[in-house]
């Protein structure tokens, strides 16, 4: 280890060992009051607070500053049942006593983009109902989803808020509720919107997540395209044999 590197160790100790009684989601001091404190510099402080929060014991938010985050009590293990199928993020998220917010982005009917009509097996020019939606758990944004489904299988689609709506409720409710699922997992860098939405810097990891989902007469009736927080969530999974 480096003396720099030694340094950054040292200063983000004393931060966890003077603020690690503070309660979760408390807001810590300002950077330049924390530069004083310590009598580091400011790129001190930051790259510290960079550690702490790869290590999950504290995040940010834009505009707002950095807060405590109790170890392991806000990451939320999303298993490979519970990625958008038989279970949903909101689901999920109460599961942790968590308190679900939705924010509805883009709610509309759009024609004639081919790519998603391929992956929804539909008609050149079928109308789309498109859902764009920001979660939330206790304030903290969790994950930004990407929604389309096919018109003609939820005629009333668009008289729906679904800032109060379970999406897959209305879905079983239309008789239409996805069971089965094409699923793919990768590591990808946030976009500047993606990390707008999100509160994270801009090239920080997400989890995305691309999914298609069939209904019981194997209708596609759903794709879905999903950005989730790395430092608020973990992944697990579990091979058969």
């Amino acid at each position: 280890m480096t003396r720099e590197q030694s340094l950054y160790k040292q200063i983000a100790d004393r931060i966890i060992e003077d603020y690690g009684s503070c309660l979760d989601g408390e807001l810590l001091p300002g950077e330049r009051e924390l530069a004083d404190k310590y009598s580091v510099k400011r790129s001190t402080i930051q790259y510290a607070m960079s550690k702490l929060a790869e290590q999950g014991l504290v995040y940010r938010k834009r505009g707002k500053g950095t807060f405590i985050r109790k170890e392991n009590k806000r990451v939320m293990n999303i298993s490979d049942a519970a990625v958008y199928g038989t279970q949903g993020i909101a689901a999920l998220v109460r599961s942790y006593g968590i308190k679900v917010k939705n924010v509805v982005l883009v709610s509309g009917i759009i024609t004639g983009n081919r790519f998603l009509e391929e992956k929804l097996g539909l008609q050149k020019d079928e109308p789309i109902f498109a859902l764009h939606r920001v979660r939330y758990g206790n304030e903290e944004p969790l994950a930004i989803e990407y929604t389309y489904v096919p018109k003609k299988f939820f005629t009333d689609v668009e008289t729906m808020d679904f800032s109060m709506v379970s999406l897959y409720d209305y879905m079983e409710a239309r008789g239409h509720l996805p069971i089965k699922y094409d699923k793919r997992l990768r590591l990808e860098k946030l976009f500047p919107k993606e990390a707008r939405y999100l509160e994270l810097p801009v090239d920080d990891p997400a989890f995305y997540f691309e999914l298609i989902g069939f209904d019981a007469d194997r209708h596609t009736v759903e794709y879905t395209e999903s950005y989730v927080c790395c430092n608020r969530t973990e992944f697990s999974f579990t091979t058969r044999i």
